[in-house]
Order: C-alpha cells, then sequence, then structure tokens
C-alpha cells in the first residue's frame, strides 16, 4: 500500500508538471501571436497613412 502511494505521488507531480509546462508554452506562443499581430496592424497603419489617396481609390472602386 506504501509503495502505491508514493507510485501515485510520484505520477501526480510528473501530471501537474507537464500541465504547467503546457500551460506556460502556450502563454509564451499567445504573446508572440500578439507581438506579430501588433507588428502587422502598425505596418499596415503607417502604409495606409502614407498613401490616402491609393487607399480612397480602392475605397471608391470596391464600391462600384
Amino acid at each position: 500500500m506504501k509503495k502505491a502511494m508514493i507510485a501515485a505521488s510520484i505520477v501526480g507531480a510528473a501530471a501537474a508538471g507537464a500541465i504547467l509546462y503546457f500551460v506556460r508554452r502556450n502563454r509564451v506562443m499567445m504573446d508572440d501571436t500578439s507581438d506579430t499581430a501588433e507588428k502587422a496592424s502598425r505596418t499596415a497603419r503607417r502604409h495606409l497613412r502614407k498613401n490616402p489617396q491609393k487607399v480612397n481609390d480602392m475605397a471608391h472602386n470596391a464600391m462600384e
């Protein structure tokens, strides 16, 4: 019985460690994704600010 309790404790600790690892890894991946989205948004805004006439033409042509 004592050996079974020790084995269960070891398995439980390993499972908890794996869960924490995957949760933290996903959090890092989400942070990287949001950083990439922010960079893309900044680039698009900068591009659209530099070319307002082109954007107006594109919007006008899309409505026709």
